[in-house]
């Protein structure tokens, strides 16, 4: 009763602190204590005590239950606030709770989850996992509170600046909580990698949800890039920055789910035919020689994408058309990256010869990881005389 009465007080404290408008300078510190008194209460030790206990008291220990659910209703709440030092510790409880409830990450190329793409049910749970206190809706809550995290803090790690995006201002908000830019740095690549791994519990746990998140992230982001056009100030790398910005932070998700999901499981074949067609649909937007003439990416802008349709290579496992028509379409996209630019200014040209470098870096590094996970297409593509093996690897170094 001493442990239900605690856990009662913290949802109770949670909900006045929620019910607060998050601001920087005003209640960052409120909120960072809040979730880590609200860490310690939603511990898995506390957690498994309270849905464990009493079990010969059938009421109490529903109620017990229904107090742990609306703990960790609250705790997801917190997932979403844009404080980076109180998210460290909240992704550190949930990453502790999703492996409790039996998430794992699997090793790269060796997809498997907790409940296969068949939909979760109470009796696959509850032999499955050790503590079976999730929310319903626990899972793609943090999906959406994740993968919003990941847009925001694109492109932070690598410096870039968002100026002109709409992720600028929540991340002038972040600004406000550190001295330098550099301690926001660190602190996000720290993040970023929790950030990361709660993803791929998630969709280790629930992978139609994930795949549902996936499928509308990355063509939310098309169909926005498609229409944005790049300002006419300062040339053709004006918005590409912040273009790119945007696409690290849709990359990222995509990495992680790709990574985790069971495309390979007869039960997922609905879920490929949609990865196949919005596939089809990434390249179909950047075909040079459509006749609608596909949009032109910026360099930086170009080396996220790349990176976006290496994160579907693994469709090749179980789509063999497809992973030859990416190879195929990066190295046609390694033709538009000039190698260097002789009529731009010194200083300007010295930067823009870099970020061309790094872009065809990206797509050639793009190019040799799906040829490695899907073997047979290297083997195809040399033999169509697509391209030679020594210009690829001399065109990446």
């Amino acid at each position: 009763m001493a442990i239900s009465s605690c856990v009662r007080a913290v949802a109770t404290h949670l909900d006045v602190v929620l019910a607060q408008e998050y601001n920087a300078l005003d209640n960052a510190d409120a909120y960072q204590q809040c979730a880590e008194l609200a860490c310690q209460a939603a511990s898995v030790q506390v957690l498994h005590t309270l849905s464990r206990g009493e079990q010969h008291q059938q009421h109490q220990h529903q109620q017990q239950l229904e107090l742990v659910v609306a703990l960790l209703e609250r705790l997801a709440m917190l997932v979403r606030i844009p404080n980076l030092k109180s998210l460290e510790t909240v992704l550190g409880a949930w990453t502790a709770l999703l492996r409790a409830n039996g998430a794992t990450v699997p090793k790269k190329g060796h997809a498997t989850t907790t409940s296969s793409m068949a939909p979760p049910s109470s009796s696959s749970l509850s032999t499955s996992t050790s503590l079976k206190v999730l929310p319903p809706r626990a899972v793609p809550a943090l999906l959406d509170y994740c993968v919003a995290w990941l847009r925001a803090g694109g492109g932070l790690a690598g410096g870039m600046d968002p100026a002109g995006t709409h992720i600028a201002s929540e991340r002038e908000q972040w600004e406000d909580t550190f001295e330098t830019f550099e301690e926001l740095k660190t602190q996000w690549i720290i993040n970023r990698a929790k950030v990361m791994e709660v993803i791929k519990l998630c969709a280790n746990l629930d992978p139609q949800s994930a795949s549902r998140k996936l499928l509308e992230t990355v063509d939310g982001a098309l169909e926005w890039l498609k229409s944005v056009s790049t300002s006419a100030d300062g040339g053709e790398d004006s918005g590409d920055e912040g273009k790119a910005c945007i696409l690290e932070g849709v990359q990222a998700f995509t990495e992680c789910i790709m990574l985790v999901l069971p495309i390979e499981e007869p039960q997922a074949s609905s879920v490929v035919i949609e990865i196949e067609n919005l596939v089809t649909k990434a390249l179909a937007m950047t075909d040079q020689s459509s006749q609608s003439g596909g949009i032109r990416l910026g360099p930086q802008s170009l080396a996220q994408y790349a990176k976006i349709l290496e994160c579907f290579g693994r469709i090749g496992l179980v789509r063999p058309n497809l992973a030859p028509l990416l190879v195929k379409h990066l190295f046609d996209l390694l033709g538009t990256v000039a190698a260097e630019d002789v009529s731009a200014p010194p200083v300007r040209g010295k930067a823009r010869v870099k970020r061309t470098q790094l872009a065809r870096q990206k797509i050639c590094s793009a190019m040799l990881n799906i040829c490695a996970t899907v073997p047979e297409v290297r083997k195809n593509f040399l033999c169509a005389g697509h391209i030679s093996s020594s210009s690829l690897f001399n065109s990446s170094s």
